[in-house]
């Protein structure tokens, strides 16, 4: 592993942020209103919940990409690293198939 890195190339935690609600707002934001107007006033409780998972997923990549600074592909590289290559293929094929379900 090489130590010379500075924690300055990784993920910060403002970038992962805005990484994980860009994906959110890509990957189907718009039709959240639509799924959850028939719940009415409750369902401000979804976007709140939905915030903070995004705000927590974004802490998580931030804290794995100084972790495993060598690892480049997100969630193929962290599950490969730390589970091994079938883990890393599961997820490197998973993602693609969620994507294209929602």
């Amino acid at each position: 592993m090489n130590t010379s890195l500075s924690n300055n190339n990784k993920l910060g935690l403002w970038t992962g942020t805005s990484l994980v609600v860009g994906n959110m707002i890509g990957s189907g934001v718009f039709l959240m209103p639509a799924q959850l107007a028939t719940f009415g006033g409750i369902s401000i409780l979804g976007w709140i919940f939905s915030a903070i998972g995004a705000f927590l997923l974004a802490k998580i990549f931030s804290n794995l990409s100084k972790l495993v600074p060598d690892a480049d592909g997100g969630p193929y590289a962290y599950s490969k690293t730390a589970m091994g290559v079938f883990s890393g293929y599961l997820v490197g094929w998973g993602l693609p198939c969620i994507y294209m379900v929602y």
